[in-house]
């Protein structure tokens, strides 16, 4: 085991993080979870190794040495942290620094009131963090007048240091993990639950599909054992396998429970080998101080690094597809990535996290070397809104063009997070669009007309088309054999007994001005975030609590553009809500060719919508499938003169 305290330091980073307070989520023998204080999140990303003195969020990639982190959380310098770490610790030379102190006598900080030369020290003033908002730390030992040496009774936060190690195995071959877990899937199920879970609607896979992916379920916990022991008479390694672990009895296991029971997933290296296995949670983990927003963690690694000789799972990037592919998308996610792959059939690479690109580079030295032109970065579209998201796909197209590679950023409908989502949703549209040309819900006459999708001389070939289903022969026969109760042709006209009548009496043109009379016109314009390439704003495609969150009363009309000006013709007796609606069902899937030159995307969260009728106009900010009454100034949209 690494010396716990490195290059001479008389402290470690676990003392570090300690004293600087940080919330830890999960303890592993060799390293810890805490929150992070740079970008503020509470899901226990940052991970502090014990072994590497060394810090690094998952989130947002941010990352150091011990006296970094001491650093930038107090805002000082390496070598200023140093020496306060050292006084607040009551370990090593606290005199870097204060030769003039020394000289006149003065007190410093960590003395207990005292100067440099007084002998007995007094115990030590409690270390203050700035990063803990004036929080004080634990009270720190006395020093004994008689000895200068520290009492037996030891602070949690140096306690720790001197736990005991759990020894950790050496990652077996890549050979020799693929035939540990390819034996292990072939003896596992996937439960029934499991399976109607992958082929529902929001994951939209075929029985082929998951047989083909080997998706499995995890075993019950007591199971373990014996299939640990039915791999071992198969030959396999379990020493170094991420998930096998020896049992303090002595004998191999493996990590499964019911508290982490799931859908194992598997992680495919572009040479078809498995790397590791991520597990779908049944129920996601969810920390009891988490915002009621936060589902909780859904993935975890099929990991055994808590164990006695156990592994880390090392978060290997998935690879789905063609690996000579000339364009390869890099996506969030493993299931995410075979899903698209099945849906595009186009090459996907997944990683586990938006800012964990460090394995990436390898795999894009192969790519290219197997030919790969493009990479195309199809991160989650909160790439616009979060700027850990954005750090991580800027490095992706870095990263690509090290090794000669171009490298495109995909963007889509923003109502759909991933990509996998998106590309289900153009699935169901079009099925929908298949059945609506099969003569399944299309809208009848009378709405269209007064929607302004058709005029007067549409009537005709559709009265002739209902003739040939009914079998009517005149156009009024049957409206007069049954005058009571209107006729069939009148219904699938939308039209009402009265109107019908007319059409009958008077001819296309009286029903005509019968029918514009309960139409009318309404402007509107569609306004949008104008977001450049690699920008963000923290409420893009968000909702209206986003944007208070974020600090805005009101969606500020200087980071908008104006995406569509047009005017709807619709009934007359329609509310703004109703207007709204149709809007949403016009724009909110795909942009109409017309608007394809000034509309970015689909109606989408954030969107902000006018609508304007004689001297009124109301703004309207779009809040996922409903819509808010906002105030909002046209004038300071970008590129908006009146």
């Amino acid at each position: 085991m690494d010396d716990p305290y490195p290059q001479g330091f008389p402290f470690g980073i676990r003392d570090v993080a300690e004293l600087l307070q940080l919330r830890v989520r999960r303890r592993q023998p060799d390293s810890m979870y805490t929150d992070c204080p740079f970008c503020g999140d509470r899901r226990g990303k940052m991970n502090i190794n014990f072994t590497k003195n060394v810090w690094r969020c998952n989130y947002c990639g941010e990352s150091g040495g011990m006296l970094s982190l001491y650093a930038r959380i107090n805002n000082t310098t390496n070598s200023d942290a140093c020496r306060e770490i050292s006084d607040a610790l009551l370990a090593g030379d606290t005199s870097w620094g204060y030769e003039e102190t020394e000289r006149k006598g003065m007190p410093y900080a960590g003395s207990g009131g005292g100067t440099l030369s007084d002998t007995p020290q007094k115990a030590a003033k409690p270390f203050t963090s700035n990063m803990a908002g004036g929080k004080k730390a634990p009270e720190f030992v006395p020093v004994h007048a008689d000895t200068n040496k520290e009492s037996e009774a030891r602070p949690s936060y140096m306690n720790l240091q001197a736990d005991v190690e759990i020894p950790q195995a050496e990652r077996a071959g890549d050979q020799q993990v693929h035939q540990t877990y390819s034996l292990l899937l072939g003896m596992l199920n996937l439960t029934p639950a499991h399976r109607a879970h992958l082929k529902s609607e929001k994951r939209g896979l075929t029985d082929a599909q998951i047989d083909g992916y080997g998706f499995k379920s995890t075993p019950p916990g007591f199971l373990c054992r014996s299939l640990a022991e039915r791999l071992q008479r198969q030959g396999c390694i379990l020493e170094g396998v991420p998930g096998f672990y020896l049992h303090d009895k002595g004998y191999w296991t493996i990590r499964f429970s019911s508290r982490a029971s799931g859908i194992l997933i598997p992680a495919i290296g572009i040479d078809g080998l498995i790397r590791g296995m991520q597990i779908l949670l049944d129920i996601p983990f969810r920390d009891k101080d988490a915002p009621p927003g936060k589902t909780g963690t859904k993935y975890i690694w099929f990991s055994s690094a808590a164990k006695n000789r156990g592994v880390t799972s090392g978060s290997p990037v998935h690879f789905a597809g063609n690996p000579f592919s000339r364009t390869v998308y890099v996506t969030e996610g493993l299931l995410k990535a075979d899903i698209a792959h099945c849906l595009t059939d186009r090459a996907f690479v997944a990683v586990a996290g938006a800012n964990n690109v460090k394995p990436l580079e390898p795999l894009f030295a192969l790519m290219a070397q197997n030919g790969t032109e493009i990479v195309v970065e199809a991160y989650d579209m909160d790439k616009c809104s979060n700027a850990m998201t954005a750090r991580g796909s800027s490095q992706i197209c870095r990263m690509a063009g090290k090794y000669g590679m171009e490298c495109r950023r995909l963007t889509w409908n923003p109502n759909y997070k991933g990509i996998d989502d998106w590309q289900l949703a153009l699935r169901r549209e079009k099925q929908k669009a298949q059945g609506n040309a099969e003569g399944c819900g299309s809208p009848s006459f009378k709405d269209r007309y007064l929607l302004g999708q058709c005029g007067m001389d549409a009537l005709k070939p559709e009265i002739e088309n209902i003739r040939r289903g009914t079998g009517e022969e005149g156009l009024c026969r049957v409206q007069r054999r049954n005058e009571g109760s209107g006729s069939r042709t009148a219904e699938d006209l939308g039209l009402t007994a009265e109107e019908y009548a007319v059409l009958c009496r008077d001819g296309t043109a009286a029903l005509e001005r019968v029918l514009d009379a309960q139409k009318r016109s309404c402007g509107f314009r569609i306004y949008q975030l104008a977001l450049d390439a690699g920008e963000t704003v923290p409420f893009a495609f968000k909702g209206i609590l986003d944007l208070y969150k974020a600090g805005y009363e009101q969606p500020p009309a200087a980071k908008y553009k104006l995406a569509a000006d047009s005017v709807l013709v619709c009934p007359g007796k329609w509310t703004d809500g109703e207007i709204l609606k149709h809007l949403s069902a016009c724009f909110g899937s795909l942009v109409p060719e017309e608007n394809r030159g000034c509309m970015g995307h689909p109606l989408a969260s954030s969107d902000v919508v006018e609508l304007k009728d004689g001297m009124s106009r109301r703004y309207f900010y779009v809040d996922g499938d409903g819509f808010e009454s906002v105030r909002f100034s046209p004038f300071l949209v970008k590129g908006q003169g009146t």
